[in-house]
């Protein structure tokens, strides 16, 4: 797992280690933007182990005033030119659709672009998530691809965005 760590204003961005998967799934289970199935303890540990034994991956959490407020899991690829791929990023529903929201994702991004040199980031969505893929516009996101049938969620196919950002 890379060792990251960002701190701004009260946020600290931080890598989740095994002690905290019980504060982040109790954490999960209290949001609204989690399935029920998402928020097990074993598939949250076997996220984090994946997360832990790679060294490209990063798995953290987003505090505010030493509470959690968020996650944010993805993998840095080093190739020419280095990409970042964020597979998720929640914050608490206090917070989304706020400027906090959009600072973290700006302030992550100029991380992985000073310490790696990362200048493309890639994010995925399900297709019906609106509020996310306006949110990812809003950062200057464009919509490069579309996987049908990617997700299943109570057995129902959902199709994913694949969303592409140059530069920070």
């Amino acid at each position: 797992m890379l060792d990251i760590e960002v701190k701004f204003h009260d946020i600290e961005i931080s890598n989740i280690n095994k002690e905290d998967l019980e504060q982040v799934q109790k954490w999960m289970e209290l949001q609204k933007s989690f399935l029920r199935e998402e928020t097990d303890a074993d598939d949250l540990k076997e996220r984090f182990l994946e997360s832990y034994i790679s060294e490209c991956e990063f798995f953290l959490k987003i505090n505010k005033n030493s509470k959690l407020i968020g996650i944010l899991k993805g993998r840095l690829e080093f190739k020419n030119p280095s990409e970042a791929w964020i597979w998720f990023f929640y914050l608490d529903d206090n917070y989304r659709n706020t400027e906090l929201t959009n600072a973290t994702a700006r302030n992550i991004m100029k991380y992985f672009y000073s310490e790696y040199g990362v200048n493309i980031f890639l994010t995925r969505i399900i297709k019906d998530d609106i509020e996310s893929i306006n949110f990812w516009k809003g950062l200057e996101f464009k919509s490069i691809r579309i996987v049908k049938n990617f997700y299943k969620i109570h057995d129902e196919y959902k199709d994913m965005i694949i969303m592409k950002k140059v530069g920070i």
